[in-house]
């Protein structure tokens, strides 16, 4: 048999030379055998040649076989020792396996078949044993160099061996860490066994939250792993135990959450504060505005009676300025209706119910001016679209959708108008589209700012509030809306009217 370095080496010690000649010319092809007649020569050989295996026979003058082979035990341990002796030799067997800690016995004589089993068997005790200790120095030597704390403790908390990193948390050295117990590092060893009951993973026990404190006094928020590695000698529960100081970590989170908590309250704090000044700037706003009407009205009352008394007196230049100033004040005046009616959009609460599209449409239609057109307008069929929606307020905003179609295809020999309703991923999508002159492109995110005009006055009336408040509208119902269009190709707005559900998180969530 040949291991990866070559055959065993085996060395056999016997004060007979016929029997040293016997075995080396039995084994002599299979093993690479030495041999020596006395222990002392036996002893010389190992200190410059290493055997796997050591026999000895027990009877030699001056040093015995027991003798021998615990001497060989204390200078090459590694090598795996069997004593070859007679059947009247059993108390020398049993001092052999006390003090010279052999594998085997062998009685003689023996039989050539099993002593080469025996041989082969013995190295693989020591090639077991070998692999055993290189991997037991890889361990040693990752435990060592570890960034971490690694302890190796027992089921009483006793401490039995602790890396350089456990000596660099505690600040003590190892051998005051291993006169003690973890217990004296981490306090509430009764809530420490829950938390492992509770972070068990087979034989792991994963990120368990334990506070070590130091001798210096610090306290330490740290995660440990423990890993069962079997029992010691004694019978008891030997587990292996990572521990990871997270202190900084811990403190870094404590840090932030406190920010994050007065972030939280001063964002709180601010946002009543808008609140109540929004609320206090609305509250001006519809007051001015209601206060402004009644002037306006009267101005335009007397501009309409200056145009009687031009019209008396046939005085040319009293009526144009009297027209000038009605229509600059009927303009006024509606403005401050379009502002009253945006405060009152915005403070109004929605009040749902299902509304028919085509019903609505109808209805807003009839309420504008056109028998003077030619009109082609497509909608929904009736109980075909149903949008759960504030139906006073869905009329103000299909009014003010519909009003701006007539108006922008005014120029237009026949106004076409399409109201549209399709369901997407739950919310409802009501677009209005005409063939109306529309707009610039590049413009589209105007479309729905307050007083935003993307056409002349003098082209096409208006405040630049409509479409304003169309939005606010529909942003009560927890929704949005978006245009679409390109100069003389018409334009297209369209409504997203989120389910109830869904529109009653969103207020929650304001």
């Amino acid at each position: 048999m040949n291991t990866p370095n070559g055959p065993i080496k085996v060395l056999y010690v016997d004060d007979e030379q016929g029997n040293l000649l016997a075995f080396k010319a039995g084994f002599r092809r299979d093993f690479d055998v030495r041999t020596a007649s006395s222990a002392q020569e036996a002893l010389a050989l190992l200190k410059d040649w290493h055997a796997h295996v050591v026999m000895s026979d027990q009877r030699m003058p001056g040093t015995n076989g027991a003798e021998f082979l615990a001497q060989v035990r204390a200078q090459r341990p590694d090598c795996i020792r069997i004593m070859v002796t007679g059947y009247s030799d059993i108390e020398a067997v049993v001092d052999a396996v006390n003090n010279g800690g052999i594998h085997a016995y062998i009685t003689k004589p023996w039989d050539p078949i099993d002593m080469k089993l025996r041989i082969e068997q013995a190295y693989e005790v020591y090639a077991l044993r070998a692999a055993r200790e290189r991997m037991f120095q890889r361990y040693r030597q990752v435990f060592d160099s570890a960034g971490d704390p690694i302890v190796i403790v027992d089921e009483t908390g006793a401490l039995l061996d602790v890396n350089p990193a456990t000596e660099k948390l505690l600040g003590i050295p190892r051998e005051r860490i291993l006169a003690s117990n973890i217990r004296s590092f981490a306090p509430g060893s009764g809530e420490l066994a829950g938390a492992m009951a509770s972070h068990r993973e087979g034989h792991t026990f994963m990120n368990i939250d334990i506070t070590i404190v130091t001798p210096g006094g610090a306290r330490l928020d740290c995660l440990m792993t423990a890993t069962y590695q079997g029992r010691t000698a004694n019978g008891k529960a030997l587990f292996q135990a990572m521990i990871k100081d997270i202190t900084d970590q811990k403190q870094e989170e404590k840090r932030l959450k406190e920010l994050n908590d007065e972030l939280d309250r001063r964002v709180a704090e601010r946002t009543k504060q808008l609140m109540d000044a929004l609320q206090d700037l609305g509250s001006f706003s519809y007051s001015v505005a209601h206060d402004l009407r009644s002037p306006l009205k009267s101005m335009r009352a007397l501009t309409d009676h200056l145009n009687e008394l031009a019209a008396y007196r046939n005085d040319v230049d009293l009526a144009e300025v009297s027209g000038r100033i009605h229509n600059s004040t009927s303009r006024l005046i509606a403005l401050v209706d379009d502002l009253l009616r945006f405060a009152r959009t915005n403070a109004k609460e929605v009040v749902r119910s299902e509304v028919d599209v085509r019903q609505a449409v109808i209805s807003g239609l009839a309420g504008l001016d056109v028998s003077d057109r030619r009109l082609e307008v497509t909608m929904p069929d009736a109980g075909q679209a149903i949008v759960n929606v504030d139906e006073a307020m869905f009329n103000v905003v299909l009014n003010n959708l519909l009003s701006n179609a007539l108006k922008f295809t005014r120029t237009r020999p026949v106004a076409r108008i399409a109201v549209t309703h399709e369901v997407v991923d739950g919310a409802h999508i009501v677009s209005v589209a005409d063939n109306g002159v529309g707009f610039n492109a590049q413009q589209k995110d105007q479309v729905f700012g307050m007083f935003k005009r993307l056409h002349k006055s003098e082209e096409f009336e208006g405040t630049g509030i409509g479409l304003a408040i169309v939005q606010r509208i529909v942003q009560k119902h927890g929704g949005d809306c978006w245009a679409e269009g390109g100069e003389n190709e018409g334009a297209t707005i369209h409504l997203r009217f989120p389910s109830s559900a869904a529109s009653a998180r969103l207020r929650m969530v304001g």
